[in-house]
């Protein structure tokens, strides 16, 4: 199988599928390219499961009358031709008024750029509500960059910056802050290793619970 192959610093190594159905495999510095093909062969029917998934999953649609999630909760497409691009969000009805509502593609990139709007507020929400304690111990606020990610929610670079998936506009707050609180959780641990997930504990017990919702809807 073809893949795509991601060198760090962890210990071990790691698959991930794609939705469009590519391999990532992450693997240490220095490990043999014969252990990482033989790894790969070894789980190539989880592989094919997961590619299976993403084949089969509904994709969304972006046309009149189609319902998107925004924040936990399905809302209804209104298109509206118009010279000037608008959304708005009034009750449950999602209205976006362009030039050119046919366009699925044109839709989605208008409702993602109104999004990004009000990512910047909701994330940086979530950060307040959960850095105190990592302030308490010496860490500095990490910046936020809002990114479109295809195969993660979220990220913590070693420049300090909080890397969150736009995305998760489509979850409710619950959801966000778990995803937020594991990105913090990097500020202590930079592996996921027993001392992250016990810290994880700590800081936010329900958190598998919140991150199981994580498939209701995945990255596109």
């Amino acid at each position: 199988m073809d893949y795509q192959l991601v060198r760090s610093k962890r210990r071990t190594l790691a698959l991930r599928v794609a939705p469009d159905g590519q391999i990532e495999v992450r693997a240490p510095l220095r490990l043999g390219r014969r252990h990482i093909d033989d790894f790969v062969r070894e789980h190539q029917d989880w592989i094919r499961r997961q590619q299976d998934y993403w084949r089969t999953r509904p994709r969304q649609h972006w046309r009149d009358g189609d319902t998107v999630p925004h924040l936990g909760r399905p809302v209804r497409l209104n298109l509206v031709e118009a010279a000037r691009t608008r959304v708005g969000l009034e009750h449950d009805t999602l209205t976006v008024a362009m030039p050119l509502p046919a366009s699925e593609e044109a839709v989605r990139e208008a409702v993602e750029a109104w999004w990004r709007r009000l990512a910047r507020g909701e994330f940086l929400r979530s950060i307040e509500r959960q850095f105190h304690w990592f302030a308490a111990r010496g860490h500095g606020a990490p910046v936020l960059r809002i990114k479109k990610m295809r195969t993660r929610w979220g990220s913590l670079s070693q420049r300090g910056y909080i890397n969150l998936n736009l995305a998760l506009m489509r979850y409710d707050l619950e959801v966000i802050d778990y995803v937020v609180m594991h990105e913090l959780c990097h500020l202590e641990y930079a592996h996921h290793g027993p001392q992250f997930h016990a810290l994880m504990d700590r800081r936010m017990p329900d958190w598998r619970r919140r991150k199981q919702r994580l498939d209701q809807f995945l990255p596109e």
